[in-house]
């Protein structure tokens, strides 16, 4: 037998994202068992697309798991870092300080939460590392900020350690460690309330603003905790919050203006201004609980939506809509009133990822690519390409888009409407016609509608596995982190 590798040296086949097959293929090479054919090939494509100068990327050393919004700082401050603490630079070496386009960017800070078990603030004009934050027994997962009735920025992270840790974002002081949660946290959310500061209920003159915390965790429950206590609320409101077949991937707060229809106590008051909690989960349903009615017993569900196929990895509620990512490869958006989906956003691999941006809502998953579409007509408006591996996050500041990834770096990207004209062919169809049951626009990626069904048919294999203890969305996920260059 022939060859033309007479050295036997093995031959990487750079073979472009957009043309992967993502079906879940296992690899019959010796030397890739547990790897399947699409992860291999993923492998080799990001070797060919390596970079950083996309997006004024930011490189840290290690993946990025989520990313929040920090307060603003002075002007005078905005080249702060924390020589003190021996961090390198967050910034490739060599590259200028980012030119600010959007004055939103003035004096903004963001938050990490790595791989490496950091949490790290940064100072977005200078791109360089304000503080570090380190603790953690275990990759962090999730961060959150808040500011106090005084003033002070104070941090919240969550990690695989399965605990919360409260942090003076100045001094970085850990002000305490939260334990209840018997899994990885994955998600955080911070409610402010107005809380009396006497005997008046009604003076507002005399009440002052205290923090909630609600985090959830792969142990399928949620967690109510004071953050003037760094304890969970008594007498059962603190939780656990049960419901979740499965682990629990985000949360979201909601002020909602319309009555609601699933009390399950059949109250008819008005639930004007009410508000609610909405928790995505590893068992393919998003969970809609009041917040401020039956905590004694844990948790008051009030309808459960059942919309996705898979896991559902983000939640965000805007007015009378929910917006969610899954695994099922699609983004889709559910009108409350109607309890339907009106628009699906296919892609060819998980969405891990979304934001809304005033007309337009973006996404970013497992395929490395940012997709920024049009709420209104649910057409694709431009594919971004620069990360190398998968969008884990994604934050707006004024029209700029911050988006993180499990590369290791942070960019920045114009939504600015003179700056997302499509310059690239994109393989993005027109919306197909609604067949008039629920008015739904789909929006499919004519090259690689095959996904659809390699998706359908994966089903199968993640249901018979529904009696383990991961599903196979989150041993994958585990694995690529595990597979850090962290220490």
């Amino acid at each position: 037998m022939s060859s033309n590798n007479h050295n036997n040296v093995p031959v990487v086949h750079q073979i472009p994202i957009d043309q992967i097959d993502f079906s879940p293929n296992i690899s019959t090479d010796a030397e890739n068992f547990f790897q399947s054919d699409a992860d291999i090939a993923r492998m080799a494509a990001r070797q060919g697309m390596v970079n950083y100068d996309k997006g004024q990327a930011i490189k840290i050393s290690s993946k990025v798991l989520d990313v929040c919004v920090g307060f603003r700082i002075k002007p005078s401050d905005a080249a702060a870092t924390t020589a003190a603490t021996g961090e390198a630079q967050a910034q490739v070496p060599g590259m200028p300080t980012a030119v600010i386009e959007d004055k939103a960017l003035i004096g903004a800070t963001i938050y990490t939460a790595e791989s490496g078990h950091v949490a790290r603030k940064i100072n977005l004009e200078t791109g360089k590392t304000m503080k570090l934050f380190q603790g953690h027994a275990g990759p962090v997962t999730r961060v959150a900020v808040y500011q106090t009735q005084s003033g002070q920025e104070r941090l919240v992270t969550g990690s695989w350690d399965k605990t919360i840790k409260v942090w003076d974002a100045e001094t970085k002081e850990c002000l305490a460690t939260l334990k209840g949660h018997t899994d990885f946290v994955k998600a955080l959310v911070i409610r402010a309330v107005l809380a009396k500061d006497g005997d008046n209920d009604h003076d507002d003159k005399r009440k002052r603003v205290v923090h909630q915390l609600f985090s959830a965790s792969y142990d399928g429950t949620i967690l109510q905790w004071d953050l003037e206590t760094f304890k969970p609320f008594q007498d059962g409101a603190g939780g656990p919050w049960k419901g979740h077949a499965r682990g629990i991937n985000d949360l979201c707060l909601t002020v909602e203006d319309f009555g609601d229809d699933d009390n399950a106590d059949g109250d008819n008051t008005d639930n004007h201004g009410k508000e609610y909690l909405y928790s995505a989960g590893s068992d393919g349903t998003i969970r809609k609980w009041d917040i401020t009615k039956g905590q004694g017993h844990g948790g008051h569900c009030v309808h459960v939506f059942k919309h996705h196929e898979t896991t559902v990895y983000r939640v965000l509620v805007e007015g009378v809509e929910i917006w969610s990512a899954s695994a099922d490869k699609t983004a889709r958006r559910l009108d409350l009133e109607t309890k339907k989906v009106d628009t699906t956003l296919e892609h060819p691999d998980f969405v891990k990822a979304i934001a809304l941006a005033g007309p337009y809502v973006v996404t970013g998953g497992r395929q490395e690519s940012v997709r920024v579409w049009s709420i209104a007509t649910g057409k694709l408006i431009k594919e971004i390409k620069g990360h190398f591996d998968e969008v884990s996050n994604m934050v707006v500041i004024g029209s700029t888009l911050i988006t993180v990834s499990l590369d290791g770096t942070i960019r920045r990207w114009s939504l600015r409407e003179q700056d997302l004209v499509q310059t690239e062919p994109t393989d993005i169809s027109n919306i197909k016609p609604s067949d008039g049951s629920g008015q739904q626009q789909t929006i499919g990626l004519t090259a690689e509608t095959k996904t659809i069904t390699a998706s359908t048919a994966a089903q199968g294999s993640i249901k018979e596995k529904q009696q383990s203890i991961m599903t196979e969305e989150e041993e994958r996920e585990l694995a690529e982190l595990m597979d850090s260059d962290d220490d």
